[in-house]
């Protein structure tokens, strides 16, 4: 009888997860409240359960039985993770203090503070509000300190934008928690870590770029490229404060990503992701080591062996075997009438994989701009030549079409342009 495995969340990144596990004969449970969460369309069994309720989540577990519990890719879920597995006393590669850490804007900043890592420029909700933030620190970010996507999230230009901005991001929150920071416009980089039996691996670097194209909620990403061009001076300069870190916060197994703003004075944090990432580093991981972390944690909730998975990373960088990128293609407000080109994009030279994450007839609202529910699909890619790299990104803006009936619905994507710009001189 195959084990049954109750993964958390449903979203279409959490789909690869999903099939992996049935793929390893795992029995599949996927819960959300979504009833079309794409992620349930593969799962032997799918409940509609509201995933933060970690009672409801218990009566049902303990009345279908499972063997293990993961979460798929949505950090709001990690805490309802880590409590439903010790509730059970199954495998969790989460603890107190990581879960404290990585899932709370302001547990973040604690924990950097204690390791000496910059973060970014912060104020505190009175200063805001009684209208003592310096005219020159604006633009101010506005964000709930337990949430993710870009939801909740506002760019004040003005103390006059500040209170409706807070009302946003407090709702936004389960906690009617929030956070004004200092708005970055240099450059933006990502340390993607991988934890077994207690070591901590930096297996991949990246460069982040979001869209310029709205100043309306949060900057949304449309892509990255590996390795980062800040990886050495990265390397020598935070990676030791963060290995500490990690012993003080007692991680032992799981993958981490952490966000960094980087200019020529230092790198500040901002956000952590103690789970698999729509980003896809994992996809990188898997072609560079022949190391599917996917199915890694799935054997590690089944508290199964994993057998050479740490010493076949060793100490090396995706960025060592080729260069990688992903386009986010987004859109903007309509509804989906056509799509044109999509498989060709499979035939590309560098194409590695895809995640689709909207179709025809869906709609593109103007409540959803400034967050990742506007991204119609990522786009991973991987080559040893950077020209092709380059050149195939330049495809993928060249023949992908999402139309409405009148108009293109693209907003904004990747472009080799903004990759060649990036480069060190």
């Amino acid at each position: 009888m195959s084990k049954r495995l109750l993964i958390l969340g449903g979203n279409p990144e959490t789909v690869p997860l999903v099939t992996t596990a049935n793929d390893i004969g795992v029995h599949t449970i996927v819960v959300d409240p979504n009833k079309n969460s794409p992620a349930k369309y593969y799962a032997r069994e799918s409940y509609e359960i509201d995933c933060l309720n970690v009672n409801e989540l218990e009566r049902l577990a303990l009345k279908i039985g499972v063997d293990g519990i993961l979460v798929g890719v949505a950090d709001i879920l990690v805490p309802s993770y880590f409590e439903l597995c010790k509730r059970f006393k199954l495998p969790t590669y989460a603890n107190p203090l990581a879960v404290k850490a990585f899932t709370s804007k302001t547990g973040f900043i604690e924990a950097c503070k204690k390791a000496g890592v910059t973060t970014t420029p912060s104020f505190s909700e009175q200063t805001a509000l009684e209208n003592n933030i310096p005219n020159q620190c604006y633009p101010i970010l506005v964000k709930p300190v337990d949430n993710g996507g870009g939801v909740g999230i506002s760019i004040c230009h003005n103390f006059a934008e500040l209170s409706p901005a807070i009302d946003k991001a407090r709702s936004a929150s389960k906690t009617q928690g929030i956070l004004l920071e200092k708005f970055m416009t240099c450059d933006d980089m990502a340390a993607y870590y991988s934890f077994v039996d207690g070591q901590a691996f930096l297996v991949a670097t990246s460069d982040r770029f979001t869209s310029k194209k709205t100043y309306r909620g949060s900057p949304v990403c449309i892509g990255a490229s590996y390795p980062s061009k800040h990886e050495d001076r990265f390397e020598n300069e935070v990676h030791p404060k963060l290995l500490e870190m990690f012993k003080h916060l007692k991680l032992k197994n799981g993958v981490l990503n952490i966000q960094f703003f980087a200019d020529s004075k230092g790198f500040y944090a901002y956000d952590p992701g103690f789970r698999l990432q729509g980003e896809g580093f994992h996809i990188h991981v898997e072609e560079a080591f022949g190391i599917d972390q996917k199915e890694a944690l799935i054997r590690f909730s089944l508290d199964e062996p994993l057998g050479s998975y740490s010493t076949t990373i060793g100490e090396r960088r995706v960025g060592d075997k080729f260069y990688a990128a992903t386009v986010w293609v987004l859109l903007k407000p309509g509804t989906i009438q056509e799509i044109v080109g999509l498989e060709k994009i499979d035939g590309l030279k560098s194409f590695k994989s895809k995640v689709v994450r909207l179709g025809k007839g869906d709609q593109i609202t103007e409540e959803i701009m400034g967050t990742e529910k506007q991204v119609f699909c990522r786009i991973y890619l991987q080559h040893q030549n950077l020209g092709q790299l380059h050149n195939d990104i330049d495809v993928i803006n060249d023949k992908l079409e999402v139309n409405s009936i009148d108009d293109s619905l693209i907003f904004d994507a990747l472009s080799s342009k903004i990759l060649r710009l990036n480069m060190i001189p």
